[in-house]
């Protein structure tokens, strides 16, 4: 029932015409497997390496400007049906009740942290700021960092593109990068996709992520991890029919170095380096 659910979108009325059972029945199945699914989730969303002993073959080509990115980190919005009493809470600045999920997704196309339950309405940087408090968020070690949207703060852990240039990969369809800063823009938005592929194939395979019915608000929010887990979960059956490509080891000399830098001169550094690479070699 929870499996048929979460790939069709059906609601609790949906459910009880297809199973027989009661909306109590419902609801109460409904929250039992998500926190159930949650607890799986501690096995299955996390870094796979937790070392980070390798350097992903997906940014391999912009070698060794981009070597200390681990991954990516996003928020999405996520629609619920909410009721009366919690709707203009949850309401994002688009007008819809919503979730403000955030992300952390690999190379691979894998959850690495998902954070859900706060409100539409909470900022990008709020968001973060919170899950960075709960002790399974995978903190990126010295000189390493997720690539990260213009909503988030440029800081140690977080590689954000220069604001006032072109950023987004549509933007350069017609007109290729023009400057350095459009260019580093360019190969970090190619590298920070990854995120927005990844929420398009779980809410393509989970159509309940396109807006989950009324349950409660605890169920909703674990219903969305759920979908995580079981996207994640799919991805490592994948994997195991057909290994992935193995990464060259990690140069921990020179993350010690990217460690001592400041973030902005390091982004500043990254910036030059790519700027001398082939753009027919960088494309997303």
């Amino acid at each position: 029932m929870f499996l048929l659910a979460c790939a069709t979108g059906d609601c609790a009325r949906g459910l009880q015409d297809t199973f027989r059972r009661s909306l109590d029945t419902i609801h109460r199945k409904m929250a039992h497997v998500a926190e159930v699914m949650v607890r799986f989730g501690d096995k299955v969303i996390c870094p796979k390496d937790p070392t980070y002993s390798t350097v992903s073959p997906k940014v391999a080509k912009w070698s060794p400007f981009f070597d200390g990115c681990i991954g990516a980190i996003d928020g999405t919005h996520i629609e619920i049906v909410a009721d009366k009493e919690s709707k203009e809470d949850m309401l994002n600045r688009k007008g819809f009740p919503s979730f403000n999920v955030l992300a952390i997704v690999d190379h691979a196309m894998r959850f690495t942290f998902v954070g859900s339950g706060m409100s539409g309405a909470c900022h990008d940087m709020y968001v973060l700021r919170e899950c960075q408090t709960r002790p399974r968020f995978p903190k990126p070690p010295p000189g390493m960092y997720y690539a990260a949207d213009s909503g988030y703060q440029l800081a140690p852990g977080y590689l954000t593109p220069y604001k006032n240039t072109r950023y987004h990969l549509k933007q350069f369809v017609e007109v290729g990068p023009s400057t350095w800063e459009e260019k580093y823009n360019h190969d970090h938005a190619s590298i920070r996709n990854v995120v927005e592929r990844t929420f398009g194939v779980a809410k393509n395979r989970w159509q309940i992520l396109d807006g989950v019915p009324f349950y409660k608000r605890e169920t909703q929010s674990s219903i969305i991890v759920a979908c995580c887990v079981l996207h994640n979960y799919l991805v490592e059956r994948k994997a195991a029919k057909k290994p992935e490509e193995q990464g060259t080891p990690v140069n921990r000399a020179f993350v010690e170095w990217l460690a001592e830098m400041p973030v902005h001169e390091m982004r500043d550094w990254i910036k030059t380096g790519v700027a001398f690479i082939d753009p027919k070699d960088s494309r997303g």
